[in-house]
């Protein structure tokens, strides 16, 4: 979540550590579980695939190899791609 204290102004910038105040796009879903999908379901969830996974209806954070790749949806225990990056 975003808080208008947690910015910091553009010229003020140069004084911090810039590595400190960067958040990753990663990190902005940390809320959400994560699903490791194997290179085959990978490729078919890239390709628009639905996968069956056996999950709650959700969310979730999608890792191939510990890669971040993006945000599926399960519903009806089927996954199917919402964001990628």
């Amino acid at each position: 979540m975003f808080k208008i204290n947690s910015a910091i102004d553009l010229n003020e910038l140069n004084i911090y550590n810039i590595k400190e105040k960067i958040i990753s796009i990663e990190d902005l879903f940390n809320n959400y579980k994560m699903i490791e999908l194997n290179d085959r379901d990978l490729k078919l969830f890239l390709n628009g695939v639905m996968l069956t996974k056996k999950y709650e209806d959700n969310i979730y954070r999608i890792y191939n190899k510990n890669n971040f790749i993006g945000l599926g949806v399960i519903k009806n225990e089927l996954l199917k791609r919402d964001v990628i990056l």
